[in-house]
């Protein structure tokens, strides 16, 4: 029955209700929303007691969206059935992996126009990582989100760096080494935290530990779903390198650092579900960061650490080469082709959005951003997907004074004192008070 449902859901996409057929890679996908739909309803008492599912939108850049288990679709939904719903994602201004309120509810989207899936399973265990933030954001009141403006401030410190790799050997010990080692890499994992709050301060490592409290059960629920559902060797050997051996690779610096602490909050996770029973509400009742629910359940003694110069020595010159990589990825931001335009604001406008995982910090007030950047102000609006894009901003990130991008020189256009721009990856629509022909582009200041 299911399997007719969805190929009446296709014919009706292709045939039917749009002039333009689906493209193959839509049909896929499609066809497997309403089997992860009903598996993510059962699998949820298994992960996570208590956790429901909302609404979950998929889609295409430029291309269809679908919508699954909304209460309220919005008016220009075409229904195909079993509470599937198309859209554009135009239509909705979907960008990248997240949640996003879709008329008056939280929805967890994903896009799956992407090249790098090793299946269509680790496409969907993505997506139920998304409805497991949506769930806590909905009824999780004592969660702690990471704040990305201090990411992006995170010290750059090869004593730091050193430290870290050890403290995350340590924790992957404890989930995959001897038992009888568990009680000493534990202590161990502890020390290195408290040597480096020593170094980095308080409000790093709370940052740190607000990425795990969030991520970590997230990414635990994603790791869950690919364990259950991704049974080839491909898959198999993905789980292994994304969910464990990607947190021991060496990494230094602010790179990769949020993708990291995923990882170490998943692992608290995993090793309270081997030994805490029901252990899921009662970190959430708790109100606790992860990792100080995680010592309560295993009690750590502060050691001395064994000799790390080696970690220190890689360090040293690791760290340096990334500090020195921020200066040249902004010479070669500078360098694009077509013409350059930086728009000043004269007010701050509300930020609308962006990505934590690809935002790089070139100093204290310069943020490049290389895959999602959306800023607004009433009827104005800036969204840059896929493209790099300069934020000058007072403070904290989400103060925006100027930004700076590249477009060719045919997408710019004037008129009615209104600046607008639209590429494929740029849509710019903003009043502007002066503009100023520049040797390489544009100056203007806006609304």
């Amino acid at each position: 029955m299911r399997l007719l449902v969805c190929f009446a859901i296709l014919l009706y996409c292709g045939q039917t209700a749009f002039t333009q057929p689906l493209q193959p890679i839509d049909s896929v996908y499609v066809s497997q929303l309403l089997a992860f739909s009903a598996k993510a309803k059962r699998f949820t008492n298994q992960v996570w007691p208590g956790m429901s599912i909302g609404p979950a939108c998929i889609f295409r850049q430029n291309g269809p969206a679908f919508l699954i288990n909304h209460p309220r679709p919005p008016v220009n939904a075409t229904y195909l059935g079993d509470s599937i719903y198309r859209l554009e994602q135009a239509d909705l201004a979907l960008a990248g992996t997240a949640q996003t309120d879709i008329n008056g509810y939280l929805t967890a989207h994903h896009h799956y126009d992407q090249s790098f899936f090793i299946s269509h399973n680790q496409f969907y265990a993505e997506l139920f990582h998304e409805l497991h933030h949506v769930y806590q954001r909905n009824h999780i009141k004592t969660i702690q989100f990471d704040n990305p403006a201090i990411l992006l401030t995170y010290p750059e410190d090869h004593r730091n760096d050193a430290l870290k790799q050890y403290e995350n050997e340590c924790l992957l010990a404890m989930v995959q080494g001897p038992a009888e080692q568990f009680t000493t890499n534990l202590n161990r994992f502890f020390s290195c935290r408290m040597a480096r709050k020593n170094i980095i301060g308080e409000k790093y490592l709370n940052y740190e530990k607000s990425v795990e409290s969030a991520e970590g059960p997230a990414t635990y629920c994603e790791y869950k779903y690919m364990q259950a559902f991704g049974l080839s060797l491909a898959e198999k050997q993905y789980i292994d390198k994304r969910f464990f051996y990607t947190l021991i690779e060496p990494s230094y610096g602010r790179e990769g650092l949020r993708n990291k602490h995923l990882l170490t909050g998943m692992l608290q996770c995993l090793l309270l579900s081997r030994t805490v029973k029901n252990w899921q509400s009662a970190y959430y009742q708790s109100g606790l960061s992860l990792n100080d629910y995680f010592f309560t359940k295993f009690i750590p003694k502060q050691i001395s650490l064994p000799d790390l110069a080696t970690y220190q020595a890689r360090a040293t010159y690791f760290t340096a080469l990334v500090k020195e990589k921020h200066t040249q990825h902004l010479a070669a931001f500078h360098q694009q082709d077509g013409v350059k335009v930086t728009l000043l604001f004269k007010r701050v406008p509300d930020f609308r959005g962006f990505d934590p995982m690809h935002a790089e910090s070139m100093n204290d007030s310069l943020t490049l951003h290389s895959t999602l950047f959306k800023v607004g102000k009433s009827n104005n609006h800036l969204t840059i997907v896929d493209q790099p894009v300069l934020s000058l901003t007072r403070d904290q990130i989400w103060f925006v004074k100027q930004v700076t991008f590249f477009v060719p020189a045919s997408a710019v256009s004037f008129n009615n004192n209104t600046f607008t721009c639209q590429t494929q990856q740029v849509a710019v629509s903003w009043q502007y008070l002066m503009h100023e022909k520049t040797r390489d582009g544009y100056i203007l200041m806006v609304e």
